[in-house]
């Protein structure tokens, strides 16, 4: 007998604003994918976890080379637990799994459950096959913490034949999902699967039942991820969308385009799953664009790429993919990106329309520039593991 889907026995992706049971994150390391022998972003990576954690638990996973590192540098987080785990990089929200829950109205019980899409690292062999470098020689310690966090922390999980990450779907828990073009149609990903085909899987692992399909992921990202949507568009509840957007397209043309076909896409389809009209609240971007400085430059991983396989060494002038929408959202909070400098402005502004967008919590920013510069931030960083129940939300 076939086995039965998600869906099928009554699972759905849970909206980020629902309750939490813990965070997951991973501690960073690899010199060839963080500059200063990973130093500066294992600052930053441990701020992050502090913040996270004045909300809700923090499991912090640590490669064996890093783990009294990690222990050290969060001795003083109560609400951060170390594992021991081994990894290759810090993105949690991709490798991981991305966990669904039914629930039992009877009893007022939630089971969670995880699913695990075929991580290839961003699609890493395609690429090679077309002669470009993957992000890094090998993923197999992410790929198997991945398959571990489940059994650690006690829940079954489903396999879903789907070449996909985490940050390339955005959910508001009741039936809608995010995605863009750009990444689920990309060449490198599933070139054997339709439109059709992918909401389908979406469907049958996700429980989703209206599938709006974005243009583009961020400016700066075509390379990286391909477009993950969680750079661009998140829910704020269900049937708001918090958008990317620019209001100088002059200054930034590339960027307005991304921003306005976007649009363009979320007011073609109207309406969510449950026939809510989908309201649209835009977010600044961080302005002027973020830019790798000559200081910041791997100068490890630049002279190595071709030797190494490593992929990911930005150049000294490259665009990264700046976005206050790659916050992540926790109990009673909402932790933003910061980026300081010449961003403060937009820094203050995104900060006040997050607060407006979630008028019921929290909103802390945590300066993330140095992860930023290895392709992700904060939402790219986490991922969570619902409750299993009712939690009292801290504030």
């Amino acid at each position: 007998m076939a086995t039965r889907t998600p869906r099928e026995l009554g699972f759905r992706m849970p909206g980020e604003v629902e309750p939490h049971a813990v965070t997951w994150m991973a501690f960073p390391y690899d010199p060839y994918l963080w500059r200063d022998a990973a130093q500066p972003a294992q600052e930053q990576q441990a701020a992050i976890a502090r913040a996270i954690s004045q909300f809700e638990q923090v499991w912090m996973l640590a490669d064996p080379k890093v783990y009294d590192t990690a222990k050290s540098l969060l001795r003083d987080a109560s609400g951060v637990k170390v594992v021991r785990m081994p990894t290759n990089d810090v993105w949690a929200r991709d490798w991981g799994p991305t966990c669904v829950v039914r629930d039992d109205p009877s009893t007022g019980q939630r089971e969670v459950a995880a699913v695990h899409f075929d991580y290839n690292c961003y699609g890493a062999a395609a690429k090679e096959a077309r002669g470009l470098p993957p992000l890094m020689p090998n993923w197999s310690k992410d790929r198997a913490a991945g398959r571990a966090l489940p059994r650690l922390a006690g829940i079954r999980a489903f396999e879903c034949p789907m070449h996909l990450e985490g940050g390339a779907v955005q959910c508001d828990g009741q039936g809608t999902v995010l995605v863009t073009e750009e990444c689920l149609l990309h060449w490198s990903r599933n070139p054997q699967l339709s439109r059709s085909d992918c909401e389908a899987l979406l469907r049958e692992f996700l429980g989703a039942e209206r599938v709006v399909w974005l243009w583009r992921g961020m400016v700066g990202d075509e390379l990286g991820t391909n477009g993950h949507v969680d750079n661009v568009a998140a829910f704020a509840s269900p049937g708001t969308v918090l958008l990317a957007w620019t209001d100088d397209p002059a200054a930034d043309p590339a960027l307005a385009k991304v921003c306005e076909r976007n649009l363009e896409a979320i007011e073609a389809a109207r309406v969510d799953a449950r026939g809510r009209p989908l309201r649209v609240v835009k977010v600044p971007c961080p302005s002027p664009p973020l830019v790798v400085s000559t200081g910041e430059v791997n100068s490890l991983a630049a002279g190595a790429e071709a030797e190494t396989g490593y992929g990911t060494c930005l150049a000294a002038g490259a665009r990264m993919a700046g976005s206050y929408i790659n916050h992540y959202v926790v109990n009673g909070g909402v932790v933003v990106p910061q980026f300081g400098g010449e961003q403060s402005r937009s820094d203050a502004e995104a900060l006040a329309a997050l607060s407006a967008a979630y008028p019921d919590r929290r909103v802390v920013g945590v300066y993330s520039r140095e992860l930023l510069l290895g392709g992700g931030n904060i939402h790219c960083l986490t991922q969570n593991l619902p409750a299993a129940a009712a939690v009292t939300e801290r504030r």
